[in-house]
């Protein structure tokens, strides 16, 4: 778990990029980013001062539970005879309003046109990104809870696959990978199961049904489990009986272009430049046109952070960031193949969190 002092060193990182910007309050309303800072996760806003404690605001049932937890400031209850709108005002009538920040990309435009019209306030400053940027590079202690994410992960991999018989539909495989993960200790999903057998396994995020297994089938899964809120997420693809050399030439392929990207991961490069990498090896081999998708994403909290690793994200990475390394290739009306794995950027290299073999047949 995260302890106080943890969440006071985030606060602490947060309140000098609000002093940086010469912002008088600063609201957050995105649920993870609350979560990130208080330690509790159904907060509806915190507000933040650079001269005085952060004011925790939640639903009045969800107070006794949050005012355990957050013991770095104070928490409010939102009574059932006030709005929203009304709880934001009158805490924010109590300071200086120059300059006020929102999470604008979280609220609805109703809610920041009251409460621009009721504060006097024409235009916020977005504070969309803010906390974002934060989360993006992870302390040992997250990295651990994500590598036992990780752990939970891979050994209910293994314990389906120890399940998996022709005729087995992809619904009854992704049951077996979600019972493991609870059996192993994973608090939820961090998204949908992915199970895509045979032709729709050329579908990057194709969902899950009720089509059954047979020999020779491609079978991708995409899995994540949760872990004290933190994500983890790998791809494995299984060929279940047999499998031909046509299969097998795509999977040393994913594998050359996996190699290739974390071989040159560091802080000297960019997102879009890892990027290319793997993609220039797909296309050496004439795949390029069957990688539909970006290289890789950052995890945490969010099963989906920054950084990016796409040819939009030209900032170099940082150390502390977790991105997942994902090639594939689809091909319709034959099937797909992707492997994923973890990795934590260093200064010259990055660690790779998975231990679950990339070859599973």
């Amino acid at each position: 778990m995260i302890s106080d002092k943890h969440f006071k060193k985030r606060l602490s990182i947060v309140g000098k990029k609000i002093i940086e910007r010469g912002i008088d309050v600063a609201i957050v309303f995105n649920n993870l980013n609350i979560y990130y800072l208080t330690g509790f996760p159904r907060g509806r806003a915190l507000i933040l001062r650079p001269d005085s404690d952060p004011v925790l605001v939640v639903p009045e049932l969800e107070f006794d539970e949050a005012d355990e937890t957050f013991k770095l400031g104070k928490t409010i209850a939102m009574k059932a005879d006030l709005s929203f709108s009304d709880i934001i005002c009158s805490i924010l009538n109590e300071f200086p309003k120059k300059n006020v920040a929102l999470e604008r990309q979280y609220i609805t435009i109703e809610l920041y046109s009251t409460l621009s019209k009721r504060l006097e306030i024409p235009e916020f400053t977005d504070f969309s990104q803010c906390v974002l940027q934060v989360r993006s590079i992870k302390d040992p202690e997250e990295i651990e809870l994500i590598r036992r994410a990780l752990r939970i992960t891979e050994n209910s991999i293994k314990y389906a696959l120890e399940k998996i018989h022709e005729d087995m539909s992809e619904i009854e495989l992704a049951g077996e990978i979600e019972y493991a993960m609870r059996k192993y200790g994973a608090e939820g999903y961090a998204f949908n199961t992915i199970v895509a057998s045979g032709p729709r396994s050329a579908y990057p995020h194709g969902s899950t049904t009720d089509r059954r297994i047979k020999s020779g089938d491609l079978i991708v899964i995409d899995v994540g489990a949760k872990y004290y809120g933190y994500c983890s997420d790998i791809t494995r693809t299984i060929v279940f009986d047999s499998v031909n050399e046509s299969t097998k030439k795509i999977f040393d392929v994913i594998i050359e272009a996996m190699d290739a990207a974390i071989s040159k991961i560091s802080t000297k490069v960019t997102g879009a430049e890892v990027d290319e990498i793997a993609r220039k090896v797909i296309e050496k081999y004439g795949y390029g046109k069957y990688f539909t998708h970006s290289l890789g994403h950052g995890v945490g909290l969010a099963v989906h952070e920054e950084p990016g690793l796409n040819s939009r994200n030209n900032s170099l990475l940082s150390v502390g960031n977790v991105v997942t390394i994902e090639p594939g290739i689809y091909i319709r009306g034959f099937g797909g193949v992707r492997l994923e794995d973890m990795v934590v950027v260093r200064e010259d290299k990055c660690e790779i969190l998975n231990s679950l073999d990339r070859i599973l047949f």
